[in-house]
């Protein structure tokens, strides 16, 4: 096939181009366009094509220089490389919040009648006591308490035991999903 051609097409362009398309001096070339199916298709793309150069000439749209995008682009890489290897410590940190909270939760279950007592009490000395003799019985109470878990560790001591075993293995469960994370 072949592609249809006129001797005047480069004519037709420059007219476009120079502005004389739409003056006086184009009307011979305008309508030779008129009538060769080539040239008026050239006029049209490349009023077109000055047109997008008008606008884009009047949004006066700059674009960056070639090392700025270079450096915007290795500044992205390099905090996305900073994210993926921070996310396996990230969820570490999480699963080890949540195991904290959840075993102070459950201690605070299991040693609930202690707490209300020990709480009843000092509310008990608060009401009939001064504000000194308060503290001197808030450090008595802490007494008591710290020799009630040192006695208490010989009585309970598997139930100390299964904690800290539960405790030892979520630390290990989370040291090893961070290994595992790490990797990928």
């Amino acid at each position: 096939m072949k592609i249809p051609q006129c001797h005047r097409e480069q004519e037709v362009l420059d007219a476009v181009r120079s502005g004389r398309w739409s003056g006086a001096w184009g009307e011979e070339i305008r309508k030779h366009a008129a009538g060769c199916l080539v040239c008026a298709e050239v006029a049209l793309v490349a009023e077109a094509m000055l047109h997008e150069q008008d606008l884009a000439h009047a949004d006066e749209v700059r674009l960056p220089s070639a090392g700025l995008v270079w450096w915007k682009a290795q500044l992205a890489a390099r905090r996305a490389a900073e994210e993926r290897a921070t996310q396996p410590i990230a969820w570490v940190e999480r699963f080890a919040q949540a195991s904290a909270l959840l075993a102070a939760f459950a201690l605070a279950l299991w040693q609930w009648p202690r707490i209300t007592g020990w709480l009843g009490g000092a509310k008990s000395v608060a009401a009939t006591h001064t504000a000194a003799s308060v503290s001197s019985a808030w450090v008595d109470r802490l007494a008591r308490l710290a020799e009630d878990v040192a006695h208490g560790l010989g009585a309970q001591s598997s139930g100390y035991m299964v904690i800290a075993s539960a405790g030892a293995l979520l630390a290990l469960m989370a040291f090893a999903a961070y290994v595992v994370l790490r990797e990928e």
